[in-house]
């Protein structure tokens, strides 16, 4: 069993998305994922825990549709 760590890199964010890098970048100039935390010039991370809750409200809006 692995533990998944609080917070999730650009690339590894957008592989478990399934998008491309360009994709995600695309999208945080847009707005449409939540807003990173910048741990330093060249370091962004989400937290894991935002992006659960973000893709489950995703999943929500759907099930409306």
């Amino acid at each position: 069993m692995s533990k998944k760590s609080l917070v999730i890199r650009y690339s590894e964010l957008a592989k478990e998305l399934g998008v491309s890098t360009s994709t995600l970048w695309r999208w945080r100039q847009n707005k449409v994922i939540p807003e990173p935390i910048s741990l330093g010039p060249r370091l962004v991370v989400w937290e894991r825990v935002v992006i659960e809750q973000w893709l489950e409200s995703k999943r929500t809006q759907e099930v409306k549709l």
